[in-house]
């Protein structure tokens, strides 16, 4: 597994249909700058069930932070999202590694609770 974390939570309350007041960022670390790694965001409820209600740039591709020294640390950010219907949510970041024979996942995290209000 690939270590990751959530180096920037969502605000804990959102209104319907706004953008978040703050980008959730997540840092990864890894040892081969040559393999490609992308991340999406996804909606989870309570229940612990993907919801079709985040809208935005849901997927992202990593910047690297510190150069060449290992490990090395990649970022990713969602800067643009909005939830759309009123609830109690959390957002997973998948994070995928692109091999030659295609995408495989490579670790998820969860923010913190995001309470949604009209």
């Amino acid at each position: 597994m690939i270590a990751a974390q959530i180096t920037s939570q969502p605000p804990s309350q959102a209104q319907t249909g706004q953008k978040l007041c703050k980008a959730i960022t997540v840092q990864q670390l890894i040892n081969d700058a040559s393999i490609p790694f992308f991340a999406t965001a996804g909606l989870v409820n309570t229940a612990n069930t993907g919801v079709d209600l985040l809208q935005g740039d849901v997927t992202v591709t990593g910047s690297l932070v510190n150069g060449a020294s290992l490990p090395l640390i990649v970022k990713y950010s969602f800067d643009n999202l909005t939830i759309s219907s009123p609830g109690t949510y959390y957002i997973r970041v998948t994070i995928y590694k692109t091999t030659s024979t295609g995408a495989h996942r490579a670790t998820q995290v969860d923010t913190n609770m995001i309470t949604v209000v009209n």
